[in-house]
Parts: C-alpha cells; sequence; structure tokens
C-alpha cells in the first residue's frame, strides 16, 4: 500500500499513525523526519516505544492529541478501530456541526473526521477500516462530510480473509483521501461513494462496488457477515504476496489517475516552512503515567474562554455618557494607541483630565505659521504623553493573580488586585490569571461596594452549610454590606446595578438576595434566618410520641434523655406510655421504635437475642423483646407449599450444575451476573443430549442444548428468523415461527425436568433448600404503623372540607415521619395528595425535613398546590407557574429555592427534570459504575474460558462509553463558569413524588434504578411517595 502510495513525488515530513499497535503500518517508513504514533493499550505503546524509541509515542487515545497539531501532518495513516465505542472530544463535542458530534458515538467514524483535522490542506489519509463506514445507510452524512472536504483517491474492498492470521475475518476497506477544504463541486466517482443501494438478501453495499473491478478477490459469495448478517463474503486464494500486488496495482492507478499533486507539494512547502523550537519534558512522562515521550512547542497559546470581555464591551456601550467600560488588549503598538486617543476627543474626562489640552496642540500643529519652538514643544508633549500610554497599559496587561482564591470564585468573577479592579481567567490551571479593567470613577465605587456585600453573602452561606448552626456575627455583616450598598446604589435588581452586577459571574445569584412581594423589593430570607439547615429545632413537645419523632429527627435513634427534657415526663413513665412502641434491642444497646424493630429479618434477631440471653439470663428488657419478635416471626413454607422455577436467583448455582449434569449427561458451569443479570453456561463434554436432543436448528446458526438451557434459565425464547422472498421477489426476514415453537418446546421440557428433579431428591435436600428459602425471604414482618395519636397542628379541616383524616391517612404520616420516608400505594380517592401535603409540612414543623419538594404531574401539580395551600393556608409554599420557569426566570427560581426558608416547593416533573445536577455527582456516579464493571471483568478473568466471550466485550464497551462520559463531566467541570444554582446547592433533603409510576424506564432498569437510588442517597434523599 505505502509503495503505491508513497511515489517518488509524495514524501511526506510529517506523518502520523493513530492507532499504531506495534508499528507495522510506520515498519516501512524511510527518510520521514517526523513520525507520530498514538496507542491507546499500555503494553502494546511500551512495546512500540522500545521498538521505535526514535519516534514521537503516545501511549493514549487518538482523542488526547494537542489542537497544535491541527492541519500539521502530510500523511495520516493506520489500520482504525471499528465499533459503536463512545469518544469524548471537547472541540467535536461542543462544536455546531452534527456530523461531528455524532461522530462520537463511533470510533472509526470519529478516526475519519479527526484525522481530517490533523491533515494540513493537500494532505493525504489513507485508513484501512470496518467496510461499515463505506456500506451502512446510517453513515452516508459521514461519508458526505468527508467528501466535502478531502478528494476521494481511492476506496478498495479487501478480501474478507487478509487478516485471519490476526484470527479475524472480517470485511474492511481501504480509504484513500487528500485535504481539500476549498473544493466546489462533487465527481461522480464521489458521489457514489456517498451512496449505498440494497441487493438481493436485504444486503446494503456501497455504490463504490457497483462492478467487482475495486475489490481484491479471487471468489465471491453469499454469506454472512462477523455479526451473523448476511453480507457478500469475498476472499483472496492467492496468499498475502498475491493480495499485496493486487491491491498496489489498483492503488497506484488510482492515486495516478485522482491524486492532486499540486496541491500536495504547494501547502507542503507551506506547513514545513516555519521553524518551530521545541523542548521535551522527560519528567512529565513519570507523572502523567500515559504518555512515553511528550513534547512541548513554544507557541502562542490558544486565547481562553473569556465571557467577561464582550459582556464588558456590551455593558459600556449601555452606560451613561462618560462611563465606559474598556479591556485593553496586550502589547499594542505606539501608533496604535496614538490613534486611538486621538479618536477620543475627550470622552474620558473623568480618567484623563492630565490630558485635557491635547486638542489645543493638535489644532496648533496645524497652523502653517507655527513656530520652531511650538513643534518642539509638541514634540516633547507627544513623547511624554507616549510614554505614560506605554506604562498605563502595561499595567493593564494580563498578569498571575496573587490574591485569595476563594471557594465561589469562577472564571469571569470580578476581583481587585491592588489598586485595580479586574476579573479572572484562567481557573482551574496552574496559574490564574487577572485581567484588569479600566473602570470608571462610578463603576469603581460600585465594584468596591459589591464585593465585601458578595463575600459576605458566601461566607455566611457557606458557614451555615457547613457546620448547620446559626452564624450570628456573619449574618449581621451580610446586612451592614447590604445596607452600605442601598444607601449609596439602592436595589440590587435596580436597572444600572442588575447590568453591572450581571457581568460579574456569580451576579445573577447576588440578585436573588432580593425579592419581589405585592411589588415591593424585599431582602431574602437569609438576612434574617439560616436558609442551608433547618434553625428550628424543638425545645418542647406534649406527646411521648411527638418526643420520639424528635429524637428520631435529631439523633436518628431513640435517645431517652432528650425525650425526656422535651415533654416533662420521668423516662420510667415515658417507657410504660411507649411500651407497644419503643424495644430495648441488645444488638445495639439501645432503644428502637417498634416499627423499626418488629421488622426486617426478625429470625435473625431473634437468634441473636437468644444467645444474648444464654450469657445474660437476667436482662429482662431483652427478654421482652425477643417475646416480641417470636410472637412475629411469620409461619414457615414447607418444600411441598414452595413453587419452584429453573433460573430463581437465590437458587445456589451448585444446584443448577447438579441438574444440568443430571439432564445433559455431562460435568456443566453454570455462572451468574448479578450486575447485567446474566446467565452463562458450558459444558466440558459434548454429546448427543446437546447436539441431537436439546438442539434446534436456524438458518443463520444453530442452538444447542448449552444456549437453550441458558434461555430456559432466563425463561425467554431465542428469536429466530429465517429469510423469504415478499411480493416483488425480494428477500426480507421474517421470524421462523417453525423453529421458534421447536425451541420453545425443548426449554419447557428444561424447565418441567428441573420441578420434577427436585421432587425426586433426598428429604434432607428438600428440607435444606426450604430452610434456605425461608431464611432468606420467609422471615421478614412488615411494620404495622399506627397514626392515631397525631394533633396535626395548624392543619385547617375546616379550610379543606372535611370533618377529618382517615385512619389510613394518618397512618402513612406517622409512617413516613418514623422511616422518613416510604412508599404510599393507595387506591385512587383515597387522599394520597393530602397525604403528601400534610407529611412535608409535619416534617417541617418537626425539623425531619428542611425543604421538602413535592413533583407531579403537569394534570394535577396544581390540585397538589391549591390542596396545600388549604390545608395549610399561612404555609410559606413555593409553586412557580409555566410562565415563570421560561428559560430566562428558570436560573432566579433556582436561586430563590436556595436563598428562602420554604415550607414547601411544589413542581412538575418536566420542571423537576430542568434543575441542573451537580457534574461531580455525576462523576462519582459514573465512577461507581466503572468500578462495579471492572470488578465483574475482574471476575470474569479468573473464570477464564467458561464464560461466554460477548457478555466480556460487552462490558468492555460499557466501560469505555462510561469513561468517555465520565471524561466528558470532568471537562465541564473543569470549564464551568456559569453561576447556575445545582440540585446540591438547593438544600432540598426531602424528595415527594407523586404518580411515579414512570413509563419508558425499561433500557437498562438495574442500572437506571441504581442511579437513581445513588442520586437519592448522596443527598439523603431516600424519601420517596408512589
Amino acid at each position: 500500500m505505502q509503495e503505491a502510495l508513497l511515489v517518488p513525488e509524495i514524501r511526506p515530513k510529517r506523518f502520523l499513525d493513530p492507532s499504531a499497535g506495534t508499528g507495522m503500518f510506520i515498519s516501512t517508513l524511510k527518510d520521514v523526519p517526523e513520525i507520530h504514533c498514538f496507542e491507546k493499550d499500555r503494553l502494546t505503546g511500551k512495546i512500540l516505544s522500545s521498538l521505535y524509541p526514535e519516534n514521537r509515542v503516545t501511549i493514549d487515545g487518538f482523542q488526547s492529541i494537542q489542537p497544535y497539531y491541527n492541519n500539521y501532518f502530510d500523511v495520516v495513516s493506520s489500520n482504525i478501530p471499528f465499533g459503536n465505542t463512545r469518544i469524548y472530544d471537547r472541540d467535536f463535542d461542543r462544536g455546531n456541526d452534527p456530523v461531528r458530534k455524532s461522530s462520537l458515538a463511533a470510533v472509526h467514524n470519529y478516526f475519519f473526521l479527526k484525522g481530517m483535522d490533523t491533515l494540513r490542506e493537500g494532505g493525504i489519509l489513507a485508513y484501512i477500516t470496518t467496510s461499515g463506514v463505506m456500506d451502512s445507510p446510517q453513515n452516508r452524512p459521514v461519508r458526505e462530510w468527508l467528501v466535502n472536504h478531502a478528494n476521494l483517491v481511492s476506496a478498495i474492498r479487501l478480501p474478507d480473509n487478509l487478516f485471519t492470521d490476526a484470527g479475524t475475518e472480517v470485511g474492511s476497506d481501504l480509504i484513500v483521501l487528500q485535504k481539500n477544504t476549498r473544493k466546489s463541486e462533487l465527481t461522480e466517482k464521489e458521489r457514489n461513494f456517498i451512496e449505498t443501494r440494497i441487493i438481493s438478501g436485504g444486503i446494503h453495499i456501497n455504490n463504490s462496488y457497483a462492478g467487482l473491478d475495486h475489490i481484491v478477490q479471487t471468489s465471491v459469495s453469499m454469506g454472512k457477515n462477523m455479526y451473523g448478517q448476511p453480507a457478500m463474503n469475498f476472499t483472496h486464494e492467492g496468499g498475502i504476496g498475491s493480495i499485496s500486488e493486487h491491491l498496489r496495482q489498483l492503488l497506484a492507478q488510482d492515486v495516478e489517475d485522482h491524486l492532486d499533486r499540486k496541491l500536495y507539494d504547494d501547502n507542503l512547502s507551506r506547513s514545513n516552512n516555519s521553524t518551530i523550537l521545541k523542548t521535551e519534558f522527560e519528567t512529565l512522562l513519570e507523572t502523567a503515567g500515559e504518555t512515553e515521550r511528550q513534547e512541548v512547542r513554544e507557541e502562542s497559546p490558544a486565547q481562553p474562554y473569556e465571557p467577561m470581555l464582550n459582556l464588558f464591551a456590551a455593558y459600556a456601550d449601555e452606560e451613561e455618557a462618560g462611563a465606559q467600560v474598556q479591556v485593553v488588549e496586550s502589547r499594542p503598538s505606539p501608533s496604535r494607541a496614538l490613534s486611538a486617543s486621538r479618536k477620543r476627543k475627550g470622552s474620558e474626562s473623568e480618567m484623563f483630565n492630565l490630558f485635557s489640552q491635547e486638542n489645543m496642540y493638535d489644532e496648533a500643529a496645524t497652523q502653517e505659521d507655527m513656530t520652531g519652538e511650538r513643534a518642539a514643544a509638541e514634540a516633547r508633549w507627544q513623547e511624554r504623553r507616549l510614554r505614560f500610554e506605554e506604562e498605563r497599559k502595561k499595567e493593564m496587561e494580563p498578569r498571575p493573580f496573587t490574591g485569595e482564591i476563594r471557594p465561589e470564585y469562577k472564571n469571569g468573577s470580578l476581583v481587585k488586585a491592588g489598586e485595580q479592579y479586574g476579573y479572572l481567567r484562567g481557573l482551574g490551571t496552574p496559574e490564574v490569571q487577572f485581567q484588569p479593567l479600566r473602570l470608571t470613577v462610578t463603576q469603581q465605587y460600585r465594584a468596591a461596594y459589591y464585593i465585601p456585600l458578595r463575600e459576605a453573602y458566601h461566607n455566611l452561606y457557606n458557614a451555615e452549610a457547613e457546620t448547620e448552626t446559626e452564624q450570628l456575627e456573619l449574618r449581621e455583616e451580610l446586612n451592614r454590606q447590604y445596607d452600605r450598598f442601598h444607601r449609596m446604589f439602592r436595589e440590587l435588581n435596580g436597572k444600572d446595578n442588575a447590568k453591572f452586577l450581571l457581568l460579574d459571574a456569580g451576579g445573577r445569584e447576588m440578585l436573588s438576595l432580593e425579592r419581589s412581594v405585592n411589588g415591593k423589593i424585599q431582602k431574602a430570607d437569609i438576612f434574617t434566618v439560616p436558609v442551608s439547615f433547618n434553625a428550628n429545632e424543638v425545645t418542647h413537645v406534649d406527646t411521648p410520641q411527638e418526643a420520639l419523632a424528635a429524637s428520631l429527627n435529631k439523633f436518628g435513634e431513640v435517645n431517652l434523655e432528650y425525650m425526656e427534657n422535651l415533654c416533662d415526663i420521668g423516662r420510667q413513665e415515658l417507657l410504660e406510655q411507649l411500651e407497644e412502641r419503643i424495644f430495648y434491642n441488645p444488638m445495639m444497646k439501645s432503644h428502637e421504635i417498634k416499627d423499626r424493630f418488629i421488622a426486617g429479618n426478625v429470625i435473625a434477631k431473634a437468634e441473636w437475642i437468644e444467645n444474648h440471653l444464654r450469657d445474660y439470663p437476667d436482662d429482662g428488657a431483652s427478654r421482652k423483646s425477643l417475646e416480641a419478635l417470636r410472637k412475629a416471626i411469620p409461619e414457615p413454607i414447607s418444600f411441598e407449599q414452595l413453587d419452584f422455577n429453573l433460573g430463581e436467583r437465590w437458587i445456589p448455582m451448585s444446584v443448577y450444575e447438579e441438574f444440568a449434569g443430571y439432564l445433559f449427561e455431562t460435568k456443566a458451569h453454570i455462572h451468574y451476573t448479578e450486575s447485567i443479570d446474566e446467565f452463562s453456561v458450558s459444558f466440558e463434554s459434548t454429546n448427543a443430549n446437546i447436539t441431537d436432543r436439546y438442539f434446534v436448528k436456524g438458518e443463520k446458526r444453530g442452538y444447542y442444548g448449552n444456549d437453550l438451557l441458558k434461555h430456559a434459565l432466563h425463561n425467554t425464547v431465542p428469536d429466530i428468523t429465517k429469510t423469504v422472498q415478499d411480493k416483488e421477489g425480494n428477500d426480507i426476514k421474517v421470524r421462523d415461527a417453525e423453529a421458534i415453537q421447536l425451541a420453545d418446546t425443548k426449554i419447557n421440557e428444561i424447565r418441567s425436568a428441573f420441578t420434577g428433579w427436585l421432587n425426586e431428591q433426598l428429604p434432607e435436600f428438600k428440607q435444606n433448600l426450604a430452610d434456605m428459602y425461608n431464611r432468606k425471604f420467609n422471615c421478614y414482618v412488615r411494620p404495622d404503623y399506627d397514626g392515631s395519636l397525631q394533633s396535626f397542628p395548624f392543619l385547617d379541616l375546616k379550610g379543606l372540607g372535611i370533618p377529618s383524616l382517615y385512619d389510613s391517612q394518618k397512618n402513612a404520616v406517622w409512617m413516613l415521619k418514623m422511616n422518613g420516608g416510604g412508599i404510599i400505594d393507595h387506591q385512587v380517592g383515597t387522599g394520597k395528595t393530602l397525604i403528601m401535603c400534610i407529611a412535608a409540612f409535619e416534617m417541617k414543623r418537626l425539623g425531619l425535613a428542611n425543604k421538602p419538594m413535592i413533583i407531579g404531574l403537569k394534570s394535577n401539580v396544581h390540585d397538589i398546590a391549591d390542596t396545600f395551600k388549604r390545608a395549610y393556608p399561612n404555609a410559606r409554599v413555593l409553586y412557580p407557574g409555566k410562565e415563570d420557569f421560561t428559560p430566562e426566570k428558570r436560573v432566579g427560581i433556582f436561586h430563590d429555592i436556595k436563598n428562602n426558608n420554604w415550607d414547601c416547593i411544589i413542581l412538575t416533573h418536566d420542571q423537576f427534570g430542568k434543575i441542573p445536577q451537580s457534574p461531580e455527582i455525576q462523576q462519582e456516579i459514573y465512577t461507581q459504575e466503572i468500578d462495579s464493571i471492572e470488578e465483574n471483568l475482574a471476575v470474569f478473568e479468573q473464570q477464564g474460558n467458561e464464560v461466554t466471550g460477548w457478555i466480556k466485550k460487552g462490558l468492555e464497551r460499557r466501560k469505555e462509553n462510561l469513561e468517555a462520559k465520565l471524561e466528558k463531566l470532568e471537562q465541564d467541570i473543569k470549564d464551568r463558569t456559569d453561576d447556575v444554582t445545582d440540585f446540591r446547592q438547593m438544600g432540598i433533603d426531602h424528595l415527594f413524588v407523586d404518580e411515579s409510576h414512570y413509563q419508558n424506564f425499561y433500557e437498562f432498569p438495574k442500572f437506571r434504578i441504581k442511579l437513581l437510588i445513588l442520586i437519592l442517597l448522596h443527598f439523603n434523599i431516600v424519601r420517596i411517595i408512589y
């Protein structure tokens, strides 16, 4: 291939192999001064580095290549990876090109577009890739993008048996492109490259292969690809030498006919003329642990994202005359400074009174009778002015920020450094930069009053959030700073102030320190009470039951001393009144509520206390607790009463292996992977039971005994298809009903055989299995909650129009208060909405929750809000309507949630979904999922060949996709500049979900449920109502 491609006229000086392996492609290169290689696998990369120490090897994915290398290489060539493995590339993900974004979902598509980025104009890209790039209809946008940005030099289909030495038979193509971003039209060859057609058998094939002239083959047949799908199979019987010669001839002719040598040569000289100083940092290798050799080029760095620059410029145009904000570019030329100063004509009188005589000298200089003395004075004046301008502009250049980096600082935060005001950029990098701003006197005063107010707000909020104690001095300081600002500039949300605050990266959050009540601006709640935690700690209650609830809130357990102080009742009397509600638990050496103690696995609890009483027979409290547990133990279920089914996950795999050995008359190995709910089956030897008795033949493949046993364990049936012809004579795929029926019959036979086999086992075996079931499942007791003693202060029954609550409603509220949440599965019309409203208010009143939130469907969320207001007319409820939740107002609502002490917040499911999730939490979730996958992969390595290969490949692909998402999140965290409040910062600590029987929750259900649980557990929000 290289012999045909790199003809004498094509001699690259810069060569890139983005997936080098052990160096097959670069092994034949000669006289190429600069060769770069990428190899993601660490071991392979180490081998590559040892084999080719003179080349630059990066042990990392191709996506890690630096932007410096865009438009850099003369030739990019490789045998690239393929598959639906997701890649994260910041430029692709955040760009506006939909094709580039979609290419991140498939590694082979990404390699084409990324490789094109690294090519200089006229450069050559030559990839060996999967035939799916050219044949798949879904890849049409990628092919169209390629030929719109490059000339198609060659497309040659390689034989399927080319890579048999590597243990792979796969359809592949050699695609050669020459970068040409200025082309105006497509050739017929390129138009064919874009389109595909369907041939007999429903096979998709690229129009470039309408004939066989560009296919390296000696025989053609209809068959299947590596995935078992119908495909054209091309093979070559001449051996590697004959294949190479055939390929060389085809490629050489295409290069002669379609390679634009002038385009290549013109840009070759242009791209290699510049001299680049290179420095190697060998010490980075050990630190990074990823790159074998890393070179840093001394060049002008790309300008970082500067959100403040244009915003300040825009604000300057809108401010009153003489109140301009200017960002001065670094190192302007003197002539530019001079011409700029002449254009201003005194517009900066506040700052440049020193030069108020400038116009006089300009006019004098134009007079014909100007004397030499005055000309000399003008020259001296201009010299002094230019010198002053240079000094002043030097002061306005960006410089490292040496002040304190406060937690709330973001890129674009307004700060003061010395006597200058400016903004920060480069946060998250080793050197944070301070960009000075040229402010008017009025703006400097506004900044001087604003920055201490912002710091006072964050000092107070962060301190109370971390310590959960009220900070009176910090709250007094916040009020003082706000009043100071207000006396000078009035409300924060005033027109001029709001403009100025929004220029600061955290300004939008500061605007929420005020809220409008009946058209009047008032201070937010944070000025008077804590909003990040519940400061209204309970000091007295009327009944032991309420004392118990308060104790559970404060300590998470029954604290008798605390309860005594709350209700002014002695301990003995307290225990007597709560005799049937709390029990002593010797395992915890403390009392627990009945609903918690006489619940769960009561058999295990009872056995533990029995052992305890053998050592402490006089422990009367424990003996009383044991009696209560024994009464609650469910009646054991006998073996004959149990309904066993093959594939139940609680039955040991050894039982299934023993049964499979009996049925198939050979030793079986059965493994179960819980994280993906997958069985794998293998036999040590084969026999007629596996290959004949329990065998079903399909058109594409056969289903043997191990396949049918796996389906029996999963209680599924294989989806077997066959090819038939429709009315037009086209081949189509339909379900093979006969084969499916036969498979279903054999699977049911296996499942039935399991039940019969169990019944034939010895009594000891049956009893052990029954005991295992009872100890695992028939050991749990569901609590019986009694909420009859609750008084529900502040509940307005008249406003609700009802005489009292149902007993079921009282019990449900009590359960939620005792457990900190739960599931309410009542019938329609039994008052679930009122249960939510009462439970939310009660939890807030008792301190069980600080900011409860209810989310419901659009169709009934208004009813929820109306019910809450009728039940508690004086409650502080935030219920934003549709018009209040527009993108423009949404951020303000989020800050309003954060900075105010609401009794309840009510949103729709859609509105709740728009609350930003903290990237750090998503990062934690993805990391945990990756850790789980790595644990499973480690187990598979121990099991060796006993585990199906596709299961391992599926997990490895999922891990790669999660790593790409994790990389994107890490970049988002580094680049974050907005001031939007996320869910973690809002202080919501209790979530009620009304009508949460979600649809479309079937894809990866276990992962999604795990994801939800991880999120809720992170915030201690495990309280959900369905």
